[in-house]
């Protein structure tokens, strides 16, 4: 049930039971069990009539006596009866409650006397609810606290309610049973000392009631507790639904978690509020959110483990914090040993605007790139003002486009350079595309997506010419990572650093368009006969490697002619009979075979 429906449950438990027995509200630590009862309950019942409740902590509580002095100072300390209402028949006395007292303060509870007398007066529970938290944190044996309360509703007939982490209570273990076919299988049972508080549980207490917080309510009212302008403010940002978004944070915080710790959220809460209070000048409202959600996370962590420790800069801010929100070293220092950057606060805060700047660019971007990859579908407007804000952010001083994704952007500007208000704007942003790759360093793998991309089928001469010598320009004007071996070949050496070249630099020659044709063929065929059958072999692969694209003659086209004098060099070496052996001479001969095959392809 919802907080609304367990107050009204509890409400009526208080004015209208005649079972005498208590009540039990069980749920996991730091879900609100006690953020509810000082904070919707109580205020609740004594909204028409003050001091209704006795709320009272067995934490720590060692003896009975102890627990009863606790009652009877609660009780006095709001004054809950007045001397003057003397005994009556409707009055609830607590005499378990004065028993104990009377044991606390020395006072002889088989004489009547003016010292009992005043103890019996200031125990009145009439309408009253004593409430009993942390039940299962209590110094004194649970059972004999069962046996205490068993008291106080049979005895006295006071509405007790008791509040507890009933998973901490009631524990199991392993045994050996038997199934229906009598054989023997391992089963969970209740330790003895469990199976006695069941049973006193099952005499004492008439309802057992699991406590689901209103976690929407218990968030902002926590948030609320702190008078400081920032939480106020995130609080203002609504989702569609109404509510804010910083509670649905920390609810989706909790989640992936999986914790729903209230008080790690105040914990967070008070640690936020100290950082920012030291901060000089405002700081912006979504880096406080922000903030807040990675501090939440980290305390919610805390809660389940408190040896978690940062320990690589790479990994720990999203496992301490999370993927949304990652935490700050600052504020993990901040945390854990109350040592605060603010200065390094301060650049956190000037790279997370930046970053969330540099997002909403890009999320506007593909909202223009989306309109430009679906231009046929499209008004000529509509696509138009894409393509001038595409331009827009190419000229841009930061990147905006994965570098990957430039042959396929070009492609689908040329496609759609008749279909916008003003071509010139397509050479502008082919200019600008060329400029930045000018003389840029790129790995192979993003050659080779610059290379083979998906992308529009171009469907006139003028659009296919065009976007090829705009890749070709393109590729021509970048560097590869690895250092290409052409120069010259004189050694065994060199053959094997050109098929370490090959293999390494395939994407690198393709996109340059020429290999072969900056190939020292006339040293490759001075070295080839010293070589042996494994290094021809593995020189055989590298080029049947780089050539075997199915449509490589758009790419390597121009290396038909030196590769033709390489296979008639390698020919004249076995008609000159300058090759001896004949397993080097086979390996020439499928060599020569390969080149045909590959001459064919690029013809």
């Amino acid at each position: 049930m919802n907080t609304e429906k367990l107050t009204e449950y509890i409400k009526n438990y208080l004015e209208n039971d005649r079972t005498r027995s208590a009540i039990l509200l069980t749920g996991a630590w730091g879900c609100g069990k006690s953020y509810y009862i000082q904070n919707t309950l109580v205020p609740e019942l004594n909204k028409n009539e003050e001091n209704r409740c006795i709320v009272v902590s067995l934490y720590g509580v060692k003896t009975l006596e102890a627990l009863s002095k606790s009652i009877y100072l609660e009780i006095r300390a709001k004054a809950l009866s007045k001397k003057s209402e003397g005994l009556n028949a409707a009055k609830i006395i607590g005499k378990t409650v004065v028993k104990g007292i009377a044991s606390f303060f020395g006072v002889n509870i088989n004489v009547s006397g003016d010292e009992l007398n005043e103890l019996y007066q200031s125990i009145d529970l009439t309408g009253k609810l004593i409430v009993l938290e942390d039940l299962e944190r209590s110094g004194i044996d649970i059972l004999e606290v069962m046996g205490y309360v068993n008291n106080l509703v049979e005895q006295d007939g006071v509405k007790v309610l008791l509040v507890a982490n009933e998973n901490e209570i009631i524990k199991y273990e392993d045994t050996v049973g038997e199934d229906e076919s009598d054989k023997k299988k391992a089963i969970k049972v209740l330790t003895k000392r469990s199976e006695e508080y069941v049973r006193i549980k099952e005499k004492t207490v008439s309802d057992t009631v699991p406590f689901f917080a209103d976690f929407n309510s218990a968030i902002e009212n926590i948030l609320k507790l702190f008078d400081k302008k920032y939480f106020y403010d995130a609080l203002e940002e609504k989702t569609i639904a109404g509510t804010s978004v910083i509670v649905d944070e920390i609810i989706s915080l909790m989640y992936e978690i999986k914790c729903y710790n209230l008080r790690a959220l105040l914990y967070a809460c008070q640690k936020t509020m100290e950082m920012f209070s030291m901060i000089k000048g405002d700081c912006k409202i979504p880096y406080f959110r922000f903030v807040l959600c990675a501090n939440t996370a980290f305390a919610l962590r805390l809660s389940l483990n408190s040896n978690l420790v940062w320990d690589d800069n790479i990994k720990s801010p999203t496992e301490l914090g999370s993927y949304h929100f990652p935490l700050y070293k600052c504020c993990y220092d901040y945390i854990k040993i109350q040592d605060f950057d603010c200065d390094q606060f301060k650049r956190d805060e000037i790279a997370y605007i930046q970053q969330k700047s540099f997002e909403v660019k890009q999320k506007d971007l593909q909202g223009a790139l989306n309109i430009l990859y679906n231009f046929y579908e499209e008004t000529e407007k509509a696509v138009s003002a894409a393509v001038s804000k595409i331009y827009e952010y190419l000229q841009a001083p930061e990147s905006c486009f994965p570098l990957n994704q430039y042959s396929r952007l070009a492609n689908y500007l040329i496609a759609a350079r008749k279909c916008i208000d003003d071509e010139s704007i397509i050479d502008g942003c082919k200019k600008v595309i060329l400029e930045k790759f000018h003389n840029t360093v790129l790995s192979n793998d993003i050659i080779h997506d610059l290379t083979y991309h998906d992308g529009i089928e171009l469907w006139t001469n003028e659009q296919r010419d065009e976007y090829a010598n705009f890749k070709q320009e393109l590729l021509e004007s970048i560097q590869t990572e690895s250092a290409i071996v052409l120069e010259q070949i004189s050694t065994l050496e060199d053959i094997k650093k050109l098929v370490e070249s090959i293999r390494a630099n395939i994407e690198g020659y393709i996109g340059k368009r020429k290999f072969a044709g900056q190939l020292d063929i006339a040293g490759l065929l001075k070295v080839l006969p010293i070589c042996s059958a494994k290094l021809i072999s593995d020189l055989r692969g590298a080029f049947l490697e780089l050539y075997r694209s199915v449509n490589i003659n758009d790419f390597l086209g121009a290396d038909r002619d030196s590769l033709i004098l390489l296979q008639e060099g390698i020919k004249g070496l076995i008609t000159d009979g300058r090759i001896d052996d004949k397993i080097q001479k086979l390996q020439l001969e499928w060599f020569i075979d390969n080149l045909n095959g590959i001459i064919d392809r690029l013809s």
